[in-house]
């Protein structure tokens, strides 16, 4: 269940996009931005909604009743202050928890099959990402784009589509989550993770590099397991 007072969030029909499974790119000349849902660099809106994720073979519920946090310690061009490929170096809060997210690469999902589908920002969550520092694994999936378009356009991409996975609940207590991303090149294989719903499945998949390495992120996401 996604349930959000902004959670209708569509981009505008006449922002042209190029997505590869996931990651989309708004090509050269698009007229419109991508909304970042931040009220500043690193300060996402505070929304009241839902979400679900896996959590030891089952589907969780997730609660968000406060904006993301992006270390704007770390640089990055994305409106919304987040950044991939680069860890924070200043956490929001000294507890935290690791919330993995799996991101399908070269191929698409179905909406209405994603937790968070492509073009819709979920409930607190950025609406735009720096992938720069992640370009040389995703030229080839952008053959169309010359590389000043693709370079140009990581450094404010739309957040992708994906879904959550997490390795505890931390008690049904709220707390903020550091972002991990593992992307999935194979649909079989985004099929196989999802059907374990599990975290302790996904690190075994990757471990065989069926998987990209686990990629550090800025962001953080505040919400209680339920």
């Amino acid at each position: 269940m996604r349930l959000s007072i902004n959670r209708t969030r569509l981009l505008a029909a006449t922002v042209t996009l190029v997505v590869a499974g996931g990651i989309g790119v708004a090509a050269a000349g698009a007229s419109a931005p991508v909304p970042s849902n931040a009220t500043q660099k690193g300060m996402g809106v505070g929304e009241y909604g839902m979400t679900q994720g896996y959590f030891n073979g089952r589907t969780v519920s997730f609660t968000y009743d406060k904006g993301f946090f992006c270390d704007r310690r770390v640089p990055s061009a994305a409106t919304s202050g987040c950044e991939a490929g680069a860890n924070f170096k200043v956490a929001p809060a000294m507890n935290y928890d690791p919330l993995y997210i799996l991101v399908p690469l070269g191929f698409s999902v179905p909406t209405m099959n994603m937790e968070c589908p492509d073009a819709l920002a979920c409930v607190d969550h950025p609406g735009t990402i720096d992938l720069s520092r992640l370009e040389p694994a995703l030229k080839g999936l952008y053959p169309q784009l010359t590389a000043a378009q693709l370079t140009g356009a990581l450094k404010n991409a739309a957040t992708p589509g994906h879904e959550h996975f997490i390795t505890t609940a931390n008690a049904g207590k709220p707390e903020w989550w550091d972002v991990k991303v593992i992307g999935v090149t194979s649909k079989a294989e985004w099929d196989t993770i999802n059907a374990h719903r599990s975290f302790a499945f996904l690190n075994q998949q990757v471990t065989k590099q069926l998987t990209t390495p686990i990629i550090p992120t800025n962001l953080f996401l505040y919400f209680s397991v339920n």
